[in-house]
């Protein structure tokens, strides 16, 4: 693989070069935008339930109104009341957004807009490091939760058009924290928590918030615990009135017994029987299938003023992931009875991914014509280590789905001579412009292009061949948006995406296999509204197409044709009264096979469900100070198992309540707070594909904060 070289270290060394003094710092990016103003290290502003910023993609800073996107934002303070603890229990306020191929119990694999979010691309920290989504991505040091939906390969590069899943961390502000707290559930969890803010030196200069958290994981499944440990920093430096230093680390761990997923049974006459709905607290694998993972994400980055409106950011990360997992299935089964069988497979996962960006952003006058210029440079790379597959079970490991048997120790086969998944790595070099051109006070144009420089390399496994891509793409966005007032804006948008090619799902005759890269194409025409009292309503037309995957009539992954995804989506956060704040979402999804043959035009891709909706409504009751009360509802149209559309797991709708109460107890302020998910007890499926999942019973959760 050929070695890709990018000239940006000079640049960082030239910066520090600079760095002698510890004055008060002005923000670089608002001093390259003529608007010099004292540096804070706190987050981005919210108010309640609305972000006034977005900090994914070229729109890192831009405000809310200036983004000609549809951007999605799940608060901090959302996030506490609902007491979510997962990426998914996060997103399942954004319209579009399910489970595939697991229910959750150790990690969430999403799709959004009918696309899978790809696992080792879409997930980011703050914006830029790419981070691997192969275990539970904890939210205690998560500020907010953004989804950059669409294309976004200006940008990001190889990622699916699904949309870019952003975390951003919390940081140091100018009112210390000191948090301790404690969270129970009637699963037998017991999580201690700890949250440390600061801001020290003479003058403030320095920034530290410290998250850490952990201890027993309780399970809905009988007689199935874990446990799991989490620890962050992020640190800020204003270095002097030109540099800013921030860095961020987080370590976390997770170990717990993982659920058996659900064989999908072939198709008899084009149709493929499902089971009912089985008990979801008994265990249908052995007790030591066990899920065992742990990842350490590293971000550095510095911005440094140049003076004269310009400003230079340079950016680096390190991610890395280790995962053991003994996965279960149940398969062979008779839908009338529930007998079947249980196999099982032994794989060790080992990844890392590296980044280095470097942008210069400025800002200048063409006549009445103002600018707001970026050029980038952005260098990625990945690797897995060849994964060595050993089995389990088989046509004499007899289960019963209705009526589980416990499962006692089987023996693992051989480690087998050649890898079962050869080695894989892929590096990217990618080069960027991008312009918002204000022509007036109604009317402003962004254009950018990027262009990329793709290799990729998989070695052979034991049923895969080698593959090797070397891909250079050219991809534009122009999005031209117009003002109607200060607080209503329209926008028009284009813009094309490159991705990696889907990876052959888990159950397919060539698991694990890489489909070739591909060129994806969006428009979308979006409304923007944020009213006097605060309350932003979006709205916006969207049109996709993307290259074809799916599985053949062989059970082999293929890419042939094309898939196109058209919908509406609608949404509301804010605040109603003084009292009463609500985030609702909503879309309506057509999505299709294209351009393949007569079996598969027009059918739905698998696990797209046509209309998603959510609504979480928190109120405060004036009556007794520091007492709110809260509701949500969750809902789930209806999903196809597989690409032909020859079953369908039924729509659901969720419903959660919660209560909190803030008050001081010996001088220290105390939070009380209880949860309750899935208030009905419904049972329900979580996610389809090759693999169908259960969804999780209903749960009670009960959390202590103090301020100490």
């Amino acid at each position: 693989m050929h070695k890709f070289f990018l000239a940006t270290p000079l640049a960082l060394a030239g910066a520090f070069s600079h760095a002698q003094t510890t004055e008060p710092a002005a923000d670089p990016a608002a001093e390259a935008r003529g608007q010099l103003g004292t540096v804070t290290v706190e987050s981005s502003a919210t108010t309640g339930f609305v972000a006034n910023t977005v900090e994914a993609g070229t729109f890192r800073g831009a405000g809310i109104m200036d983004v000609p996107a549809t951007v999605n934002t799940v608060t901090r303070e959302v996030l506490e009341l609902q007491g979510a603890a997962s990426i998914y229990e996060a997103l399942r306020n954004t319209a579009g957004v399910t489970r595939q191929q697991n229910g959750g119990d150790t990690f969430d694999q999403l799709v959004i807009r009918g696309i899978a979010v790809e696992n080792r691309t879409n997930y980011r920290l703050n914006g830029s490091l790419a981070i691997p989504n192969v275990s539970e991505i904890p939210m205690e040091n998560k500020e907010r939760v953004e989804v950059l939906k669409g294309a976004s390969a200006l940008y990001y590069g190889f990622t699916t058009p699904a949309g870019i899943v952003n975390l951003v961390t919390k940081r140091a502000g100018s009112t210390p924290v000191s948090t301790v707290g404690l969270t129970l559930d009637d699963r037998g969890s017991a999580q201690a928590l700890v949250d440390l803010g600061r801001q020290f030196g003479d003058q403030k200069q320095y920034g530290l918030r410290i998250n850490a958290a952990g201890g027993r994981i309780g399970s809905n499944i009988d007689g199935v615990d874990g446990h799991r440990r989490f620890v962050s920093a992020a640190f800020d430096w204003r270095v002097n009135s030109r540099l800013t230093l921030k860095a961020d680390v987080e370590n976390y761990r997770k170990r717990i017994t993982e659920q058996a997923g659900i064989t999908r049974l072939a198709a008899v006459n084009g149709v493929i029987a499902l089971l009912a709905l089985p008990n979801p607290d008994k265990l249908l694998g052995p007790p030591w299938a066990v899920f065992d993972a742990e990842v350490t994400n590293t971000q550095l980055r510095a911005d440094y003023s140049l003076g004269g409106n310009w400003a230079l950011t340079v950016e680096a990360g390190h991610s890395e992931a280790e995962r053991d997992r003994r996965l279960a299935s149940f398969s062979n089964y008779n839908v009338l009875t529930g007998a079947g069988r249980i196999t099982g497979n032994d794989q060790s996962l080992k990844q890392t991914s590296d980044l280095l960006r470097t942008e210069l952003f400025g800002t200048f006058s063409t006549g009445s014509v103002q600018h707001e210029l970026t050029l980038g440079a952005a260098r990625s790379k990945k690797t897995q280590d060849p994964i060595f597959q050993r089995n389990y079970g088989g046509a004499g490991t007899v289960q019963n789905l209705y009526n589980p048997v416990p499962i006692g120790y089987l023996p693992l086969t051989a480690r087998p001579a050649r890898p079962t998944t050869g080695a894989q790595e892929s590096e990217e070099l990618g080069l960027y412009a991008l312009d918002r051109i204000t022509f007036s006070p109604q009317w402003q144009l962004v254009a950018g292009l990027r262009r990329t420089h793709y290799e990729s390399t998989q070695g052979a496994g034991a049923t895969i061949p080698s593959l090797a891509y070397d891909v250079h793409k050219t991809t534009p966005l122009a999005a031209l948006s117009y003002r109607f007032t200060p607080a209503l804006v329209g926008y028009v948008s284009y813009a094309e995406g490159v991705e990696e090619g889907e990876i052959a799902p888990a159950g397919t005759a060539n698991q694990n296999a890489h489909m070739p890269p591909g060129v994806s194409k969006q428009k979308e025409i979006g409304l923007r509204w944020l009213t006097d009292g605060g309350m932003l309503l979006s709205g916006a037309l969207f049109d996709i197409e993307r290259p074809g995957a799916y599985t053949n009539s062989a059970n082999t992954f293929v890419a042939d044709g094309r898939q196109r995804y058209r919908g509406l989506e609608v949404s509301a956060q804010g605040r109603l009264t003084r009292a009463l704040a609500w985030q609702l979402s909503a879309q309506s999804l057509d999505a299709e096979f294209r351009g393949i043959n007569a079996q598969y035009n027009g059918k739905m891709p698998e696990n797209t469900a046509r209309q998603t909706a959510s609504a979480f409504l928190s109120y405060d009751i004036a009556a007794v100070p520091g007492l709110s009360v809260n509701a949500g509802a969750y809902y789930t149209g209806r999903r196809p198992v597989d690409d032909l559309n020859q079953a369908f797991i039924g729509g659901n709708t969720l419903f959660g309540l919660g209560a909190r109460y803030v008050a001081q107890l010996f001088g220290k302020r105390t939070l009380w707070q209880v949860n309750v998910d899935n208030v009905a007890d419904k049972r329900y499926w979580a996610a389809a594909g090759t693999r169908l999942a259960v969804g999780a019973p209903r749960s009670i959760k009960a959390t202590l904060k103090v301020d100490l």
